[in-house]
């Protein structure tokens, strides 16, 4: 009888450990490279724009920093990251390129594009879609990968209304917690 407690209680042990794994790694949202630290920075930006596009940039920004997720953004006129804003002939509405150490996977310097032409061209409310482009691409920074098959609310998802899905969901800040 005790010894058909003591596995009964290993089996549903593991059977839980199995199921708070899936919890939040079940949908791979991972890239394979990001940040070493949630707390990033990225080139001052303030005398490149004009008000409405620093405010649009400020705001994706701000999306991350008032989430509860376990980073910062900050600015810095050192910083060797980037976030550029301009009318770009492609078709994407945000662009993330990062320099990584393939041993690590951590980013050395990372440069976000978000176009402002497509943005223009599809957005119902500027500001809002401007705001879910730039906070995705800061995603990435944060190892986030584009599009996770998963059915929970994520900024990450293409299929996501950028006019009204314009911070980072519970799915996208448990999977950079983990991270970080």
């Amino acid at each position: 009888m005790k010894k058909s407690r003591k596995i009964s209680g290993m089996i549903l042990a593991l059977a839980l450990a199995f199921h708070f794994s899936l919890a939040v790694f079940a949908a791979d949202p991972y890239n394979n490279y990001g940040s070493q630290s949630g707390n990033i920075s990225v080139q001052s930006y303030s005398s490149s724009y004009n008000s409405t596009w620093v405010g649009y940039l400020d705001n994706g920004r701000a999306a991350w920093n008032n989430s509860t997720a376990n980073v910062t953004i900050s600015t810095s006129s050192s910083s060797s990251n980037t976030i550029q804003a301009a009318q770009y002939a492609d078709s994407w509405y945000g662009l993330c390129t990062q320099t990584y150490n393939t041993s690590t996977g951590y980013t050395t310097q990372f440069t976000i594009q978000i176009n402002a032409r497509t943005i223009a061209a599809d957005a119902t409310n500027n500001a809002n879609f401007a705001k879910s482009t730039i906070a995705h691409e800061f995603g990435h920074v944060f190892w986030l990968c584009d599009n996770p098959s998963t059915t929970s609310s994520s900024l990450m998802k293409y299929t996501r209304d950028r006019n009204t899905l314009t911070t980072p969901q519970t799915f996208d800040i448990n999977n950079v917690n983990a991270k970080y």
